[in-house]
């Protein structure tokens, strides 16, 4: 980063409202940033200016470079780098729709964690170890919550039919009896 003094950055930035910027911004930690910087055009030294957004002096000194180096956007975080995810966009397109295949296909029962790794496992040879498949799931927007499984010998003929005469029935058997 090249250095720029105090002196220098308040007469370069003179015409920068940050305190509007800081009022406007919807980012807490570049509020915070522009309002040690504004403290600092307000001319409190850089010790004074930091102390009073509760920062060390040479974060607001960070926060003076990267400003003059880039403006309001390069106050914000840069995107952290983090573990490269296992399967690729298309591998995780794959999955989903084998998943709501295997859901549709199992007569009984719902689909587990552990028959998502076991697939995982056989078709792309790839292993997820303890909780990381449901973090996969949420991430592919897929509930490891399932609704009730179907029994494979089920009527649902018979169940619609109860369904749309249960109320009758009731009504008809509330009549016969006295309730007190």
């Amino acid at each position: 980063m090249s250095v720029i003094s105090t002196e220098d950055f308040i007469k370069k930035y003179s015409h920068v409202d940050f305190q509007k910027l800081a009022r406007t911004s919807s980012c807490p930690r570049v509020r915070e940033r522009l309002l040690g910087i504004y403290n600092l055009m307000l001319g409190k030294n850089r010790i004074e200016a930091a102390a009073a957004v509760g920062r060390n002096p040479e974060w607001l000194r960070n926060w003076v470079l990267r400003y003059d180096k880039g403006g309001y956007d390069n106050l914000f975080d840069r995107p952290r780098p983090g573990q490269a995810k296992y399967l690729s966009n298309e591998q995780e397109k794959e999955l989903v729709e084998d998943i709501l295949k295997m859901q549709d296909d199992k007569n009984g029962g719902r689909i587990t964690g552990n028959d998502v790794r076991a697939h995982i496992q056989k078709k792309y040879d790839i292993t997820y170890k303890g909780t990381a498949i449901y973090d996969l799931l949420e991430r592919l927007g897929l509930s490891w919550v399932s609704s009730r499984s179907k029994h494979p010998n089920a009527d649902f003929g018979k169940q619609n039919r109860f369904k749309q005469t249960f109320r009758a029935r009731v009504k008809k058997i509330s009549k016969k009896r006295r309730w007190r």
